[in-house]
């Protein structure tokens, strides 16, 4: 592509910001910087900005920029790369195993296809202490071949000797106004754009799906027919259960999806030596990603009905301006109307930001799903209009 016109690249995707034009810069300027730490609060597109520095790291028409076209940069985006890397944590911390067996023993490994290999840590503030010493022994003499993206929120949390080994990038939440108007660019309607953009709070990726009708916009309308139904625990039960039907649907779609990168590495690797290593790996890290799939469908269900409760309050308060369910003002505004004190609509929010938090550690997740939901039925009741 040397001499052509370049239509466009990976950096395209993002919201401008001066951080995002220093992280192309970077990244295009030459691979001498082997780690980042990309920090800032949530909807600041922490990872949407890691997947594009490794495109273009990994990029093979444009290496360096990220044309976003090529089948690496495709396959970087769909998180199916052999030479990606992508640790999430299990649960509420990453564990010295994670570390020690998804990006230590992976940087000590040749690449696949590319000549690099590249590793994002999302959340890496959640590393616990033994992970982040581990990873410290890789980033003091990091691999010529390796590039280390983490991602975090809390800097506080990140050893110093960790973020001293990066180059450390602050970015900005994205505004409202901006995801929405970044929607009605892609195609989404205004109202649609402005619900969605509401909801998510700057995360482009989860606004985009909702807008274009995928299945995170099924799940929020199974979601918001549950608190109009919890009038006895026969029915607390049965909204359990669909919230675990939605669970089971996720995670299937997410295997469908991880068929395919099956299908790609093994054309990729043939029967080269190595490659019974590489399978391995794929299919260890394919039963974390399922993990991951069911922790964010159940935690995403309790965020809905929290925030439904908390629109009831506000709505309450006279603050109509700052509710979240925009589309929803007619039932919110009855349940306001009802007799619920505040002191139960409070008490909801917290059931539901307590259940959400508890997924992640609990191994028996119907329990908790089932035992916040039956606590929410004397509320449902509390709340009939009058």
């Amino acid at each position: 592509m040397s001499g052509a016109e370049v239509v466009g690249t990976v950096w395209d995707q993002l919201p401008a910001s001066p951080a995002i034009d220093a992280l192309a810069a970077g990244i295009k300027a030459g691979r001498t910087q082997h780690a980042w730490l990309l920090l800032g609060p949530r909807g600041a597109q922490k990872v949407p900005a890691a997947r594009a520095l490794a495109a273009a790291a990994l990029c093979s028409e444009l290496p360096g920029t990220g044309c976003g076209r090529c089948r690496s940069c495709r396959r970087v985006a769909r998180g199916s790369h052999p030479d990606l890397h992508h640790v999430r944590p299990e649960g509420p911390l990453i564990p010295v195993d994670l570390i020690r067996e998804g990006v230590v023993a992976e940087a000590t490994r040749s690449p696949f296809e590319s000549d690099l290999n590249v590793f994002i840590i999302e959340e890496s503030d959640r590393m616990n202490e033994a992970a982040q010493n581990a990873l410290l022994k890789t980033l003091e003499e990091p691999p010529a071949d390796s590039i280390f993206i983490l991602t975090a929120d809390q800097e506080e949390e990140l050893l110093i000797t960790v973020r001293s080994r990066c180059r450390v990038v602050y970015l900005e939440p994205v505004s409202e106004e901006t995801v929405s108007d970044i929607l009605r660019g892609a195609g989404v309607g205004g109202d649609e754009a402005a619900l969605a953009s509401r909801i998510f709070e700057g995360d482009l990726r989860a606004a985009l799906a909702f807008g274009r009708g995928e299945s995170i916009a099924e799940r929020r309308r199974a979601w918001a027919s549950i608190p109009g139904r919890l009038e006895s625990s026969a029915s607390a039960l049965d909204a359990a259960a669909e919230i675990l039907d939605q669970v089971d649907v996720a995670t299937r779609e997410h295997a469908e999806a991880q068929k395919l990168e099956v299908t790609e590495l093994a054309e990729a690797l043939g029967e080269a030596r190595g490659t019974a290593t590489a399978r391995n790996a794929l299919l260890a890290r394919h039963k974390r990603e399922l993990r991951r799939v069911e922790e964010e469908v159940l935690s995403e269900a309790f965020l809905f009905l929290g925030g439904f409760y908390r629109d009831v309050f506000l709505i309450r308060e006279g603050k109509t301006d700052r509710i979240t369910n925009l589309d929803l003002v007619g039932e919110l505004s009855d349940w306001a109307r009802s007799a619920a004190a505040p002191v139960d609509l409070v008490r909801a929010m917290e059931t539901c930001a307590q259940a959400a938090a508890a997924i992640p550690r609990n191994a028996n997740r119907q329990l908790v799903v089932e035992s916040a939901l039956l606590q929410l039925v004397g509320l449902r009741r509390a709340t009939v209009p009058t």
